[in-house]
């Protein structure tokens, strides 16, 4: 067979383990691929753990999804760094079956070099010189959002034939019409128990919990700015997804809010572990979403889509008013200043490159990384998303008559 003639046409992507890494690496190089060749539309492949491999079940434009375990490359932690250089036998099989199937290029998403040596196949190039401009300029808060720099990356490789990316620029995600139905029918149960009007309800969404303490808002935080806006705004029902990494953090919010304010708060419960669509699914139904720097977060700004083969007459909403709270971690690298409102800007933890970049880098303890957010902050920010919320819903029931 002959590889140098690129028929196929075809890419794989490698990520490193993280949820949000998903969303900012693979479904933006997906995205920015197929807009410089179309001809990739359903020949991109893609390596992810089993986790991550949940948001890609739907998505069309990938051929296989090959899911390997997360532990045989390293991360940050530098614990795994030898992982770097010692290949595990997993990754040798890897490299076996990414040799087999003659790639047109491989976007190198994860820190394994010794691995891409021995690849033998084309490495999309990364420019490490305007990685460092990147990431200086981060250092005075610009907004560099990782999306846009990954697709800055897919359009150098295929030599710059298409515009600059926008700051920002909309992330496809497809999810099933099931997701959406089940999304609707747990929604509907969530306001039956609240005792309110179904039809006045407005819900909210929370994500107290995220992998690490950088990023985590604080229970007291959370729960006294949504006392708050429930107290000025009666109609609010307020949803808790629940947490993996501190598994008491769905349930100490619950408790703070439930003791005043009753059938008005609900909890997802932690088992049978609801899939990563699910989750974003249940977002999608809500007025507002309130979270921290996490997974979730990414999953809920971007555009939610429905492969042509499923049933168009249930469509995802992307009206959700995301709320995002930023503590150590830095907004301009994570964030999504075009898809949500962003609380907590401007830390000087933020413009380091640990905790700002690198938060599994960060080890100090008793560190209090969101008192720069004030609850009344939080309170106002959601009252004012919801009245916004409010006057798009009536303004699309408006013109249907």
């Amino acid at each position: 067979m002959n590889t140098n003639k690129r028929i196929c046409h075809s890419f794989l992507i490698l990520l490193p383990a993280g949820i949000g890494d998903a969303v900012m690496i693979g479904l933006s190089s997906i995205d920015q691929i197929i807009k410089n060749n179309p001809e990739t539309f359903g020949k991109i492949d893609i390596v992810c753990n089993d986790v991550q491999a949940e948001i890609f079940k739907h998505d069309p434009r990938i051929r296989h999804i090959i899911r390997v375990a997360s532990s045989i490359f390293p991360t940050p932690d530098i614990r795994t760094w030898m992982k770097a250089v010692f290949l595990q036998p997993a990754a040798h099989e890897l490299l076996q079956i990414i040799r087999r199937q003659h790639y047109e290029a491989v976007f190198p998403g994860n820190t394994t070099p010794f691995f891409y040596m021995r690849i033998c196949v084309p490495i999309i190039h990364i420019n490490g010189l305007k990685l460092l401009k990147d990431f200086l300029a981060l250092r005075h808060h610009a907004e560099v959002p990782y999306s846009k720099i990954v697709r800055q990356i897919i359009n150098a490789h295929f030599g710059n034939i298409l515009p600059e990316p926008t700051l920002g620029e909309e992330i496809p995600l497809y999810i099933g019409s099931q997701d959406i139905q089940k999304a609707i029918i747990e929604v509907q149960s969530i306001k039956e128990r609240s005792s309110l009007p179904a039809k006045s309800c407005q819900l909210m969404v929370v994500a107290p919990d995220t992998a690490s303490v950088v990023t985590r808002p604080p229970t007291e935080l959370l729960a006294t700015g949504i006392a708050d806006a429930l107290v000025r705004n009666p109609h609010i029902i307020v949803h808790i997804l629940p947490g993996y990494t501190d598994q008491h953090a769905a349930a100490n919010l619950y408790h703070a809010l439930w003791s005043r304010f009753g059938s008005r708060i609900s909890m997802q419960p932690s088992q049978p572990r609801p899939t990563l669509l699910e989750i974003t699914a249940l977002i999608d139904q809500a007025h507002v979403f309130i979270t921290g720097d996490t997974g979730v977060m990414h999953l809920a700004v971007t555009r939610k889509k429905l492969r042509e083969d499923e049933d168009t007459q249930i469509l995802p909403q992307n009206a959700t008013k995301i709320i995002t709270l930023f503590g150590g971690t830095n907004p301009g690298l994570f964030g999504y200043s075009n898809q949500s409102i962003i609380l907590g800007k401007g830390r000087k933890e933020q413009v380091r490159l640990v905790p700002g970049i690198l938060k599994e880098a960060y080890y100090r303890k008793n560190q209090r990384l969101f008192e720069h957010i004030s609850p009344q902050l939080l309170a106002d920010t959601i009252i004012h998303q919801l009245k916004h919320a409010v006057t798009l819903q009536f303004s699309s029931t408006a013109g249907i008559e």
